[in-house]
């Protein structure tokens, strides 16, 4: 796995002074920026005491870095390093403040990538963000942590004079606690992935599509300078800061088949049709991958049942009774009702060709409901689902009943 990288901070074209704090480690493959809370005070020295805490707090892990890439050491381990450093992060801001009583209130936001292995962690905190540019199209991996931003997810986001009120106001922040929650994401990298890490001096300048444009060009040394530049011309009202990481891995194309594979079955599932990309990762991540043989049973009619399936390749057979009702082929799915209840299979599905699947237990998508990023979407998509049984049922019925009158 190589891995290149360019980082730019610049102080814009307004404020006096930057707040902004960039950290690139490549020995130990992590990667912020930090961007100190306008308006108060220490806003620059929250955001360098955050970097060098992450930094500090990351290297010390080596070994847990060094096993993980060596795949001794599981996903979920190498995320509660990430979450412990910001934590960290955030109390050593704390300290500070006591300490240095002028610097009461400083904080700052964090964006944070971490490399290892064929995964990326990302980690945030604010309103600075980390993109996925994969195949040309720029996936945001995060979600500002901002009133405004809560408020239109729940469609309750105010207009006029309120609405400007709370325009940059934070719903979190390094520094304003001894520990800060972070958001979280793990996702497996593809050769020609660019993660993209910028403040709000960048993205609040510069449109998402905008930025793909310009985030486009081969190197990283020239996608950093052609953003800044941009948001220069835009007049730069803020500090801008931005990392641009590509991960180059030409020997990884089988799994960079199968990564692609499993999130192209998955947005075919009613469940996550809707999901952004960031959130159809999340999914993918709780997934596995199970190999049947020809005329092996997936279930049987009557088992209880607690995953959700969908056909990665190869057919297979709906039974119900001894009777064949259906075939299913890639892209296929079955056993949604699963991941709402524990009951009985109402039918039995057999393999007619060797078969693989991808499938979710219902105890890992209720872990994933518990996620606050996620789990409004992945309710709503419970609803689309129960929605369509709902209109293919009264279809039936209604078919069945002119059946009768005829």
């Amino acid at each position: 796995m190589l891995i290149v990288h360019a980082e730019q901070t610049d102080r814009g074209l307004v404020r006096p002074r930057n707040e902004d704090t960039l950290l690139a480690d490549p020995l130990h493959q992590v990667f912020a920026v930090f961007d100190g809370v306008g308006g108060q005070a220490g806003g620059a020295e929250a955001s360098k005491i955050a970097a060098n805490q992450l930094a500090t707090v990351v290297g010390a892990h080596r070994d847990l870095l060094e096993s993980f890439a060596a795949g001794h050491v599981s996903v979920h381990e190498l995320a509660d390093l990430l979450e412990t450093a910001i934590h960290q992060a955030s109390a050593a801001i704390q300290r500070y403040s006591r300490e240095h009583p002028e610097f009461i209130g400083m904080a700052t936001t964090a964006a944070v990538l971490l490399i290892s292995g064929s995964h990326a962690f990302v980690a945030h905190v604010g309103d600075s963000r980390v993109y996925l540019l994969r195949q040309g199209v720029l996936h945001p991996l995060t979600e500002d942590h901002r009133v405004m931003s809560d408020l239109r997810r729940r469609g309750r986001a105010p207009e006029g004079h309120i609405g400007q009120v709370f325009q940059d106001a934070l719903t979190r922040a390094l520094g304003v606690m001894n520990s800060a929650r972070a958001d979280l994401l793990d996702l497996e990298t593809l050769p020609g992935d660019r993660f993209v890490l910028c403040t709000d001096g960048v993205h609040g300048v510069l449109e998402d599509e905008t930025l793909q444009s310009l985030l486009a060009a081969k190197e990283p040394e020239d996608a950093v300078s052609r953003v800044i530049q941009a948001v220069h011309e835009d007049g730069a009202p803020d500090n801008a800061s931005l990392v641009v990481v590509d991960v180059r891995d030409d020997d990884a194309a089988e799994r960079a088949q199968r990564v692609r594979r499993q999130l192209e079955a998955l947005h075919g599932v009613t469940v996550f049709r809707y999901l952004p990309f960031a959130d159809l990762v999340r999914v993918a991540g709780i997934a596995s991958e199970r190999e049947l043989k020809a005329g092996e049973d997936v279930f049987l009619e009557g088992e209880l049942g607690e995953s959700l399936f969908v056909i990665l390749s190869g057919r297979a057979s709906v039974l119900k009774s001894g009777v064949e009702i259906a075939r299913l082929v890639p892209g296929g799915h079955f056993g949604e009702m699963s991941l709402i209840e524990r009951s009985p299979r109402t039918a039995t599905v057999r393999a007619m060709t060797p078969l693989s699947l991808l499938v979710i237990e219902r105890s890992n998508f209720f872990a994933l409901l518990g996620e606050d990023a996620t789990a409004v979407k992945l309710l709503w998509g419970l609803v689309r689902m129960m929605n369509s049984r709902l209109r293919a049922t009264s279809d039936e019925l209604t078919a069945l009943k002119v059946t009768r009158l005829l």
